[in-house]
């Protein structure tokens, strides 16, 4: 019998070491999470123009800055999360924009891909390590 309870407090704080990468990288995506919520609710779709595509060393386009109109007037530039194929500079895409604070905006691929539903399943996977962990902890 205490084998096993060893064998169980050893699986909870092995299981409860893993949560711990997971909860960080699930705490710094939050605030991209609910952005995105915020946009796909009450998001204005807008057509933009890429002004610039932004490097992550010499090859991979991580981000694009891009120029739109809002309802409101004027131009508003805002630097977005790359699609999968970066448009070149003077190419359009769509971009959705919140109307209350036209700088936070996303492009309409990254709000419709999985990429932006990553985080529920990492938030969804922590929440099961973390409850196994904890009866596994009762357990022992």
């Amino acid at each position: 019998m205490y084998l096993a309870s060893e064998g169980l407090r050893t699986a909870a704080m092995a299981i409860g070491m893993l949560c711990l990468p997971l909860a960080v990288v699930v705490c710094v995506a939050v605030p991209d999470q609910l952005r995105d919520r915020r946009l796909r609710r009450r998001g204005v779709q807008a057509d933009a123009v890429c002004v610039e595509r932004i490097r992550t060393g010499s090859v991979v386009v991580t981000a694009i800055r891009c120029e739109f109109q809002p309802q409101t007037g004027g131009t508003v530039r805002v630097t977005v999360n790359s699609p999968v194929i970066p448009p070149e500079v003077g190419q359009a895409l769509r971009v959705v924009y919140d109307p209350q604070d036209p700088k936070t905006a996303s492009t309409t691929l990254r709000l419709h891909s999985n990429e932006s539903r990553k985080t529920y399943i990492q938030q969804a996977v922590l929440v099961v390590l973390v409850a196994t962990a904890v009866v596994l902890a009762l357990l022992s």
